[in-house]
């Protein structure tokens, strides 16, 4: 199987992730085969943390990630 760059293998079909600016911070979101929104993630790395990662919070739960604004997939 052939896949694009940025795109994973989920367990019930492919999955395209992006990179994304979310609430201010750097993010991942992703999308399923048909475009529908999956999961967002939200990176923290505060000022001073020497580019360290220090916090993943994960969306995932469809009502939550209805209330995003996020762009479509490319």
């Amino acid at each position: 199987m052939t896949r694009e760059p940025g795109q994973i293998r989920h367990q019930t079909g492919s999955a395209r992730g992006h990179a994304a600016i979310a609430v201010g911070r750097p993010g991942v979101v992703s999308w399923n085969e048909d475009g529908a929104l999956l999961a967002l993630l939200v990176l923290t790395v505060p000022d001073g943390a020497a580019g360290r990662l220090t916090e993943i919070t994960a969306v995932a739960q469809p009502a939550e990630l209805a209330l995003t604004d996020l762009p479509a997939p490319e």
